[in-house]
Formats: structure tokens, sequence, C-alpha cells
């Protein structure tokens, strides 16, 4: 039966691969990434056995931790109406079996040009605590631009154990198995160097060591015959080469290499500076760091959490997890395009971590990235469509878009998933007031309310429509229930404020505006009015200070500048500090006369008389009708001994005053 052009999960499968003792491999397509995949359907023989089923899960799992350039990553480990799959790198390129067909015989420079990479990648699994268990060529990939990458790890054991029940067959991974392997023992990691062994073996001399014409037969020569010696089959393997290979190829576990990586540094192979950098990878060492960065996150120490885990993705760079709390660290400093860049590299190592996608649409939420974060959402919902917060977050995005159907959409999404999710129920009554429908607005508030009847802005917000309503008494109330919930709410403590000003009630609405200027830093509506609330009290230092604080957080608020420039002339005597206030006014609000008029005022007291007549020029355009400007202008005119102007701009003044209209 073949699954080519099926939908399995949310993966398209274009064509068959190859089959197996586990099952059959596609080619496949990943629509939410947008790129090329390899499937593998697991036989229902495996998933039949619910301890073989259970140990495959187990260890698939623990595969999917690696990182490594040279190691095929798993993306997905899931099931489909009966149908257990596993979605994995595809790679461009070859299997190293078929590409030693292709090739036939490989120099020792190419043949350790492929083999050092698979090595390492040994390596890191090693370090990690998993053993393949399977190395032979045909679960090594060598891509069209020469990368090497290892599969299977975590799942090898499966065709393995098959291997050695099949009778009167012999199997490709015979060839490689170590004599343990053979007897059925417990394997360690020199198992695996034991197969590399016969890896390089076969690559530089053109055949496997051991050959025979059925399974027992190849066992028994694994578990007593020594190997001839490499160089009988290609005299161009240097010593040390061949040297390697016979010491990999011990019967005896401890007498063969302890590690990959003595095993690579007896090889003599010259590394490229990138591949020295890989070469320097220490998951053991990160490990330790990893846990100091834990400790110190823990107790609220961000910094040396952050100085650990840069140590610990120095050593391991592979590792999505570590970057994901690298990035969670920095976020916690303010450093957001720090923590996008290591939350981005989790994303990238680990694309199916839908924490780490979380977290990076949080980050590029939070720095106005409005359009990045909805992406990760949008990811994170199809990754784990149960996970309301992602529905509840990627609402907020398109709120802040001003897309609120898309928004209520989803808020609505997360309200199925979580019917107690109180900031979804008051987030979708501020989409429906801000579509007009207010009744529903406060249907969804009073639902919040329900839910969490401490919830401060649902209460205000409540409070305010009562306020529009015309119903005074029910705002203050339910204002004051938010203040009595949290006693820090500034936009309640500034509309009590108002209240009381609006009634004349000056020494009441002076307390309520501090405390909100106190509970919000950078108020300055609340500055503003307290500015004129102790301009009423002739306190004008006080409203001086006020006033400069509004226009410190708000430079384009051209009323408190205009406040400053008349306090600073009528009551201050401060003409040049009042000049640049009014200049200030003009300069942002361009049709306001009332400010060029007050300028000329102040440039003739200075004696700056065509400054003056400028400034007044300016008003007769903007307000024609202000007779006062024409008597000031004739007046002007006629100390500077021009009569005849002089007399028109009076006149024109006297018609003003007599026929307004």
């Amino acid at each position: 039966m073949t699954m080519v052009s099926a939908t399995i999960g949310r993966y398209h499968i274009i064509e068959e691969l190859g089959r197996g003792g586990m099952g059959v491999v596609y080619k496949g397509h990943d629509p939410l990434l947008n790129r090329s995949v390899a499937i593998k359907i697991l036989s229902q023989q495996l998933v039949g056995n619910s301890e073989c089923k259970d140990r495959f899960i187990r260890e698939a799992q623990a595969a999917a931790r690696l990182n490594h350039p040279n190691i095929t990553a798993i993306y997905d480990i899931n099931e489909h109406e009966g149908i257990y799959f596993l979605v994995f790198e595809f790679v461009h390129g070859v299997s190293l079996d078929r590409y030693m067909k292709e090739h036939g015989h490989l120099s020792v420079e190419e043949a350790l040009q492929i083999f050092v990479p698979a090595a390492r990648a040994l390596d890191y699994a090693h370090q990690h605590g998993i053993v393949h268990r399977d190395v032979k060529p045909g679960n090594i990939m060598v891509s069209e631009d020469k990368d090497v990458k290892v599969g299977d790890f975590g799942i090898a054991w499966v065709e393995a154990s098959q291997t050695l029940t099949q009778p009167g067959q012999v199997i490709g991974s015979c060839f490689y198995f170590s004599p343990e392997q053979a007897r059925g023992e417990k394997v360690d990691r020199r198992a695996d160097i034991y197969s590399l062994g016969i890896l390089l073996y076969e690559m530089v001399a053109g055949r496997v060591p051991f050959i025979a014409d059925n399974l027992p037969a190849v066992i028994q020569l694994h578990l007593t015959k020594e190997p001839e010696p490499p160089t009988n089959y290609n005299m161009a393997i240097p010593r040390n080469v061949e040297q390697a290979i016979l010491r990999c190829l011990k019967k005896d576990p401890a007498e063969r290499y302890q590690n990959v990586t003595d095993l690579i540094k007896d090889l003599h192979y010259e590394e490229s500076p990138e591949e020295l950098s890989i070469s320097k990878v220490s998951p053991s060492e990160a490990a330790l760091h990893n846990i100091l960065g834990n400790n110190y996150y823990k107790q609220g120490k961000l910094d040396l959490a952050v100085m650990e885990w840069n140590k610990a993705t120095g050593l391991d760079p592979y590792n999505a997890l570590t970057h994901n709390n690298l990035g969670t660290a920095l976020d916690g400093m303010g450093r957001l395009r720090e923590a996008i860049t290591e939350y981005g590299k989790a994303v990238d190592l680990n694309p199916n971590n839908f924490v780490a996608h979380y977290n990076l649409g949080s980050a590029h939420y939070r720095n106005g990235e409005i359009e990045a974060s909805i992406e990760e959402y949008r990811t994170v919902t199809v990754l784990n469509p149960k996970f309301a917060p992602a529905y509840y977050n990627l609402g907020n995005g398109y709120f802040r878009l001003g897309k609120l159907d898309s928004a209520i959409e989803e808020w609505q999404k997360a309200l199925i998933l979580n019917p107690q999710f109180a900031e979804v129920l008051y987030n979708l009554g501020n989409a429906y007031y801000r579509k007009g429908r207010k009744e529903e607005a406060k249907d969804y508030w009073n639902k919040a309310l329900e839910l969490d009847p401490q919830f401060a802005i649902a209460l205000y917000n409540i409070g305010s429509m009562r306020m529009e309503e015309g119903e005074v008494d029910g705002a203050v109330e339910l204002w004051q229930k938010c203040l009595e919930v949290n006693p820090e709410f500034a936009e309640a403590r500034y509309n009590l404020g108002n209240l009381h000003y609006d009634r004349g009630e000056v020494e009441l609405a002076i307390p309520e505006w501090e405390k909100a200027t106190q509970a919000k830093y950078g108020f300055w509506q609340a500055h503003y009015n307290l500015g004129n609330a102790y301009f009423y009290l002739s306190q004008f230092d006080e409203a001086i200070n006020q006033w400069q604080k509004t226009v410190q957080f708000e430079d384009q608020h051209w009323p408190a500048h205009w406040n400053l420039g008349n306090t600073y002339y009528y009551q201050r005597a401060q003409i040049e500090a009042a000049i640049v206030e009014w200049q200030r006014v003009a300069g942002i609000n361009t049709h306001y006369w009332q400010a060029y008029y007050n300028l000329g005022e102040a440039y003739l007291e200075q004696g700056k008389i065509e400054l003056a007549c400028l400034e007044w020029d300016k008003v007769v355009q903007l307000n024609p009708k202000f007779w006062h400007v024409y008597h000031n202008l004739g007046s002007l005119y006629y100390q500077r001994g021009k009569l005849d102007q002089a007399v028109a701009y009076w006149t024109k003044a006297v018609a003003l005053m007599l026929f307004p209209w």
C-alpha cells in the first residue's frame, strides 16, 4: 500500500524513497515551514508491540534533542489515525553506500573528509548519552555539497535487532556489528567505535574486513577472526590510519578507543577553522554551565545566568534549549534584540519546539515587530493547537494592527480552549467597544469580572462607559472599586481628579492628580491639569513646575507652552522666557493667532517695533475681525509718523468694534 499524494498530520507525501525493516520512507512537504522533509511510516509490526513501540518513542524523543550539523535532525514524532510516523530532515544527496558504488575506490583524503564529520556526529551523540548501534554506510548521507549527515539516531536499534532475527539472510547491518552486539550483550559507545572502524576500513580498502555467505558465518568472523590489515588492499593507506582502524576493531571493547575524540586525533586529520570550532564542542562541559545558569536564573541573578549560558552555547552551540534559556534571561534584562537572536537560534535548531516559537513571538511583540510576532504565534497554534495563550497573543497582534475581526476570531478560539481566561473576555470587550457595540463590550467586561472580581481595568472600563452615558455616580463607584483593587491605577485617579475639578473642588482634585503622576511616570495629562489647578490657586511657581513637566513628557502639547508663556509674562515679567514659549506654540499650532498677538505685545515692550508689526500682520491674516490688532498697528504707524496708514488701521478697528459681524 502506497501513501504517495496522501496527507499525514500536516505533511504532504510526495514520493517513496525506500523501504526497510522499520517501514517505508517518503519524501514529503511541510506547508507550515515550507520545506522538504523525510517521513518514515512505521510498520504495523513495530507499533503493534506496545513494549517495542514505547521504547521506540522514548529513544526517538531522546535523539530528537540532538542538534549537530552532521546529524540528520528529527523534526516530529507523531501519530495519525493509528499510523505512527517520524519526520526528519530531508538531505539532497545519496547514502554513503551508494556514493561508494558510484565513485568506486575512495582516496584516503576523500574518505577522511566524509568519515571525520560522521565520527564527530557520533562523538556528539555519545556525549549526550546516545549510542547509535547501527553505524553503516546506509545510515550516512552525503549531500550534493559534500555535507555529511548521520541518520537514524535512537531508532537504528529496530533495524539492528531485526538483522539478528532474519534466518538464512545476509543483511547489510551485520557486516558492521560489534562482537558484543552479535552476542546480544548490552552495548555502549565502544560498539559504535567498532562499527566506525569497519566503515573506515571499507572506505579506504574498498571492502569490509569480514565477508561470508550467511549471517551466522559473518557473526562468527566478528567474534573470532582478526581482520587483515587494510594495506593488503590499498598500499596508499598511511600507517597511522591503519593503526587507528585496527585499534577500533579490537574484539575486547577495553582495547578499543574509549571515545571518538581520541580516534579522530590519531587520524591526524587537518581541520579547517570551521571544523576546528566544531571539534571543540563539549556537551558534557556545557551541561555544567547549564546547571549553573539554571541556578542563577532561579535566584534572579540574570547577569550571572547569561554569563553561564553564554559559555554553554559556546561549548555546545547546537543545544536549542540552552539558546532558549539564554534568550529568556536576556529578555528579562530588557535586552530584547539579543533575546530575539537567541530565540531565533533555538527555533532554527528545533523548529518543532513551540515554546521557542512562543518566546520569539512575545519578544517580537514587545519590540514592536507585530507582523513577525503574528507569524510565530501562528506557528505555535499549528505545533500545539491546544495552547490557548498562543491564540490570545495572536489576537493581541491583530488588535494592534487594527484587524478587529481577526482578533475576535483568535480570542474566541482561546476562550473555547480555556473558558476561564478572563484576559480574553476583557480583550473581547475592548474589541467590541472599538467596533461601537458597547453593550456587547460591557457584557464581556462583566464576564471577566465574574471570573476575576479583582480585574481592575475591567472595573475602570465599565466606569468610563457609565460616565459616557451620563451616570456620574455609577462611574465614580466603579473607579473607586478599581482603586480598592489597585491603588496605583493612575487613570482612575486622573478621572476622579477631573470630576473634582469640574465641580470646583480644586483642593480635592490636586491629591488625585498627584497620586496619578506618582503611579504612572510620564503621565503628562495629569501634570498639565495640576499646573492649571495650582495656577487657579495662584501658586504660580508650582504651576510652572507642572507645565514644565508636561512639555518634558509631551513637547507637542502646545496649551502647556501657552500657559507657561502667559505665566512668565504676566506673573513673572520674564519676557524672554515668555517669547520662547509663545514661539513654540506658533511652531506647533501655526493657526493659533493668539500666540502671534502675544508675541507682538512682548516685542513691542522690548522696543522691537518691526518684529511686533510682523507678528500682528500674521494675526490680521488669521483673524481679520480682531479689532485690537488693528488698533495696535495703527498706534505703531502713528508713532512712526505714517499717519495715513495709522488712520486706515484705526478706521478698520472702529468699524469692527461697531459692526463685528
